[in-house]
């Protein structure tokens, strides 16, 4: 256990009150639940209410100034305080807002709601659509037939890419409404055809009289 000499015992008994807690503990080095020990080990008095701050004049006057064309938060911008502490000021002055200013927080407030609503709104659309991409593209690959008008690639990404790579690449060409399959003919550099047939499903047809895409 640490030992902690007598006079920053009666150090922290003299200054126990003062707030913040945790601040006279790293003053004293000893962490805010050994204060706590060494106060309870001494039977020492705590008040543990909060003292009440005293209101801020200059600011109060600021706030006043302000509040009659200003929302709260942007007085609380331009004082430099919490929004709370200008509520708090307003009730205990009595202030209000114009009319004028009571119709433009509450257009503001109307706008932001209509705002907060459309891009919930959109979220829910881009979510519904993601949906029904799923389900068709899922009728798509079991040859059920679709329910809209979404063109899906009939091939995985990597199989799309690696036969987009064949043809674009090595002049092999394709058979409209057969994915899988791949033409190839004199022109085309041939390339290790089994690995793609065991990677990716593809076959591999001889065509003489087909020309290159």
């Amino acid at each position: 256990m640490k030992v902690i000499e007598q006079d920053t015992i009666n150090f922290i008994k003299a200054h126990i009150n003062e707030r913040p807690r945790y601040k006279l503990a790293q003053r004293m080095g000893v962490s805010v639940k050994f204060l706590y020990k060494i106060l309870h080990d001494c039977n020492c008095k705590i008040e543990h209410k909060r003292p009440v701050p005293q209101p801020n004049k200059k600011r109060d006057e600021q706030i006043a100034k302000l509040y009659t064309n200003h929302s709260v938060k942007e007085i609380a911008e331009i004082v430099g305080c919490h929004p709370s502490t200008v509520g708090k000021a307003a009730k205990r002055l009595k202030l209000t807002h114009s009319k004028e200013t009571i119709e433009r927080l509450k257009n503001n407030s109307l706008a932001n709601l209509k705002k907060a609503y459309e891009k919930a709104t959109i979220s829910k659309r881009v979510k519904s659509w993601q949906k029904t991409m799923r389900v068709e593209k899922f009728r798509v690959m079991s040859c059920i037939p679709q329910k809209t008008n979404f063109k899906f690639s009939e091939l995985p990404t990597k199989a799309y890419h690696a036969k987009y790579n064949l043809i674009t690449k090595h002049g092999y060409f394709g058979f409209e409404g057969e994915p899988y399959i791949l033409g190839y003919d004199r022109n085309t550099h041939r390339m290790n055809e089994k690995y793609y047939m065991d990677k990716y499903g593809f076959s591999f047809e001889e065509d003489e009289g087909c020309q290159e895409n």
